[in-house]
């Protein structure tokens, strides 16, 4: 097959594009808050739908989700690795536990660019050609470290949104599209000085919002996007409550503390 000039130009522009958005990271040099426990309140922008989400720095790749609502016996794990040469997690592992007994495995996400999925019987794949990417679904906590790997905190910069998602009545893993991020100045958030940005696009549907930004660890300190990311909000915030050190040791025990074992 002939290739044509203009078809040569697409390509070209295209890896560049690609090249160009990558070169704006840089590996972060050193985690400070590595096994820092960061509980997050999560809820609609009135405070209504109220939980608490726990996010565990286990490793400098390593981020662990406890979602948890007081009272119940139930609670999901999610496991991020991120991968640091596409600045993008490189695998999402889900796991339900209960009380007493073993974790459950529910799903696995694994892959750079070709994305393959695992939840129960559905098996499902995606080819993303741009990165980063990253999940809203998992409350934009990877965002957090790829934003400390940013080398220009005040510069523009996107990336896109994979998610699984209701098509024709059956779920797939979908590329939502593309969020750009830009900076908007300084404010203080929960007494603290932070960077804050303006994020929209097709990957959040045109529905965005505002990202505080910690200045010291870059750690995302309150979002409020108008959409939400699960059935039952109107919309969407988290909010860092509180943080703590805590071992690995001490980190099994507090999932284990907060089921009632």
């Amino acid at each position: 097959m002939k290739t044509t000039p203009f078809l040569i130009v697409f390509i070209v522009s295209f890896s560049v594009t690609v090249t160009a958005q990558i070169n704006k990271f840089d590996k972060p040099g050193s985690f400070t808050d590595k096994h820092l426990l960061y509980e997050y309140k999560k809820s609609n922008w009135d405070g209504t739908h109220s939980s608490r989400v726990f996010l565990y720095v286990a490793d400098s790749n390593r981020l662990e989700s406890f979602k948890w609502s007081e009272g119940d016996e139930v609670a999901t794990l999610v496991t991020a690795i991120i991968d640091w040469n596409t600045y993008s997690v490189g695998e999402f592992q889900n796991h339900k536990l209960k009380k007493g007994l073993a974790p459950e495995f529910i799903a696995r996400l694994k892959g750079d660019k070709n994305l393959k999925i695992e939840v129960g019987e559905m098996r499902d794949s995606l080819l993303i050609s741009d990165l980063p990417w990253q999940s809203y679904d998992f409350d934009f906590a990877g965002l957090s470290f790829i934003w400390r790997s940013l080398k220009n905190k005040k510069d523009q910069f996107w990336f896109h949104i994979a998610d699984v998602a209701m098509v024709n009545a059956n779920p797939k893993l979908v590329n939502k599209g593309k969020v750009t991020v830009k900076f908007n100045g300084e404010e203080m958030v929960n007494n603290k000085q932070c960077l804050k940005y303006f994020a929209n696009g097709p990957g959040l549907e045109n529905k965005g919002g505002h990202i505080w930004v910690n200045q010291e660890n870059f750690m995302i300190e309150q979002y409020k996007i108008e959409l939400p990311d699960e059935p039952g909000f109107e919309n969407g915030m988290m909010q860092l409550i509180k943080t703590e050190k805590m071992s690995t040791q001490q980190w099994e025990n507090f999932k284990k503390n907060k089921l009632g074992e």
